[in-house]
């Protein structure tokens, strides 16, 4: 369990899991499925400690490092991805998409 960020650690280990390809075509439906089943609190919760990753400003190779052996993230991300940090940018904007602006999710 990471003790930094506990709320993305559950993230990426229930969903990013290593067998997630045999439930998902494609990272982005990992993605909807969380935002179709996560409450807004959780919504809220994921979206501020992805903020505090991302404000981290890791390195590549210590983001990439960072998400699998501590966040327990096995996918792989650069194979579509140009960088984590974008890849992180992309799923903020889709958890900014999913909360309403008042912080109720949709």
């Amino acid at each position: 369990m990471n003790k930094d960020l506990p709320e993305l650690h559950d993230f990426f280990g229930a969903y990013f899991h290593q067998d997630w390809m045999m439930e998902h075509d494609s990272a982005d439906l990992v993605l909807t499925s969380f935002l179709d089943e996560a409450g807004e609190a959780e919504l809220i919760l994921i979206r501020n400690e992805l903020q505090t990753l991302i404000n981290w400003g890791k390195n590549e190779a210590a983001l990439r490092s960072y998400l699998l052996s501590e966040l327990s993230c096995y996918y792989c991300y650069w194979n579509d991805w140009r960088s984590g940090e974008i890849w992180l940018l992309h799923i903020m904007s889709k958890l900014n998409e999913k909360i309403k602006p008042s912080g109720n999710a949709v």
